[in-house]
């Protein structure tokens, strides 16, 4: 049942690294940062806002939520129920600390880089996932017809492209893709308006729709993209190492060759992110000119430069 928590522990990492960079110099001023009112805030989101939209998911679509694992919500444990909503909010608290001593060691940049880390985890275990096929997974509404068969290898997208196209036109009004509507509703207005007040009070001249837009640009160019290029990146690395294709693996049709499946994921990661360092991240391409231009005043200074601390008397 370990796949329930995945998407959720990245992306909930994601927020909480987002809020401390939105934080920036004023969280930095804070003697107590985890007594200001950065943090407090960003707790009462992940615990008010983030953790009720992965449990409704969680009751509405079990199946769905833990990557076609559950068959029902009555065939998942108390215990690993409970996990899955207090590491919505302690993940949260995680990447809030890492991004907070980024800030604090002036690492501005890797402090962007520590909350795209977060989407990136989570779009890849989306597109790829443990078994390479996150995204035959993601497409497989179970609950979108009453006596749906429980999902197997190829149900989501029948191993094609355009197996995959139909199924996904088909999700965007399936029954999960209503309940994430509303999750978005009830989750992303606070959160855009925590970040861009914050970005704000730290000396950010752009204004709150070019923040989110850039925002989003970060969240699906940079670490949808990214998840990508690694995904297929692991993909042809299995290949060339001899592992068959996935969903003929899972489904008895080729020899497994786990090992090889393994090794593919240590030698296509590392890859990928080099590739991705040297098009795409390295100072000056368009990865980090996007992700420093967040946090930029109108001279190009970064907000989030740590202020002098005044000493009590």
């Amino acid at each position: 049942m370990i796949p329930m928590v995945q998407v959720d522990v990245f992306w909930a990492y994601g927020w909480g690294a987002s809020l401390a960079v939105a934080g920036g110099k004023m969280l930095l001023a804070e003697k107590k940062p985890f007594e200001s009112e950065f943090f407090v805030k960003t707790l009462l989101f992940l615990s008010l806002f983030w953790a009720p939209t992965g449990m409704l998911l969680l009751i509405r679509h079990p199946s769905w939520e833990t990557m076609q694992v559950a068959e029902n919500f009555s065939s998942m444990s108390e215990w690993l129920i409970l996990a899955f909503g207090l590491t919505n909010i302690t993940q949260g608290i995680v990447g809030f600390w890492v991004g907070l001593k980024l800030l604090e060691k002036g690492h501005h940049y890797l402090a962007h880089l520590n909350w795209l880390l977060g989407y990136f985890g989570m779009f890849f275990i989306l597109l790829y996932g443990w078994d390479g096929l996150g995204y035959d997974r993601f497409l497989y509404d179970r609950d979108m017809l009453p006596g749906s068969p429980a999902w197997t290898a190829g149900a989501g997208t029948g191993g094609t492209v355009m197996g995959a196209l139909s199924s996904l036109v088909t999700l965007l009004t399936s029954g999960v893709a209503i309940t994430l509507y509303i999750d978005g509703l009830w989750l992303i207005p606070p959160f855009a308006l925590l970040v861009c007040s914050w970005f704000r009070r730290n000396g950010s001249e752009l204004s709150y729709v070019s923040m989110v837009l850039k925002y989003i640009a970060g969240v699906f160019v940079l670490g949808f993209g990214s998840a990508a290029v690694s995904a297929v990146c692991v993909a042809y690395t299995g290949e060339i190492l001899g592992v068959a294709n996935n969903i003929a693996r899972a489904q008895g049709l080729a020899e497994a060759n786990t090992a090889m499946h393994i090794l593919s994921y240590f030698i296509g990661l590392p890859l990928s992110f080099a590739l991705l360092y040297a098009l795409v991240f390295r100072p000056g391409m368009p990865g980090h000119r996007l992700l420093t231009g967040l946090t930029s005043d109108g001279a190009g200074r970064s907000i989030c430069i740590q202020p002098v601390r005044l000493q009590a008397a």
